[in-house]
């Protein structure tokens, strides 16, 4: 009976730093993940997320690629990052979706907001030009982009968690919610 009940406890959020953005620290990478975006796009193919990525301390560059991100749904169901020309064919709301994230930026804090920025496009609209490849970060630099997933099986409900892969290290990964209803309430 007692592992009954523990098992109906939602699993927690990561730390929420803002309304809709939830963060995770590694051993020298902060990673933020904004939730609102995704919840603006309950029936479409695509799930637009927003992170931001800070290295906090001395170390190695760390590269960045799409395939570095994986989320995961609340069914425990993982989608690897949408390929580009995936994406472009099958979703016509990239550009809305940049600015929606222009109006209503990823909330970092001054301490990440005064690092060295670095550009990151992985998903430019198709006529807006040039794409980044992949993201390399120094110390004490960041990056934000917003990545897209397909829409994972068990949808946006619950606890969702994006996995970022950082080599050499173990993934840190961001749990945050994406519904409107569950950003409302307060979750910890």
């Amino acid at each position: 009976m007692a592992a009954a009940g523990a098992t109906a406890i939602p699993p927690k959020t990561s730390e929420r730093y803002a309304y809709s953005t939830f963060r995770e620290q590694g051993a020298r990478v902060n990673v933020f993940v904004d939730g609102y975006p995704a919840s603006q796009r309950t029936a479409d193919a695509f799930v637009p997320i927003p992170v931001a990525i800070a290295v906090m301390k001395y170390g190695e560059a760390i590269r960045f690629v799409p395939e570095s991100f994986t989320l995961v749904d609340a069914g425990g169901n993982e989608v690897p990052a949408a390929g580009y020309q995936e994406l472009t064919r099958g979703y016509d709301k990239i550009g809305f979706d940049r600015s929606l994230v222009r109006m209503r930026p990823i909330v970092v804090g001054s301490y990440v907001a005064g690092l060295l920025p670095i550009g990151a496009s992985f998903y430019p609209p198709p006529e807006s030009g040039a794409r980044t490849q992949r993201v390399e970060l120094a110390s004490f630099t960041w990056f934000n982009d917003t990545l897209y997933f397909p829409r994972p099986p068990a949808g946006l409900s619950g606890v969702l968690t994006l996995k970022v892969a950082i080599p050499g290290a173990d993934p840190i990964e961001v749990r945050f919610v994406a519904s409107s209803d569950e950003l409302a309430r307060s979750i910890e």
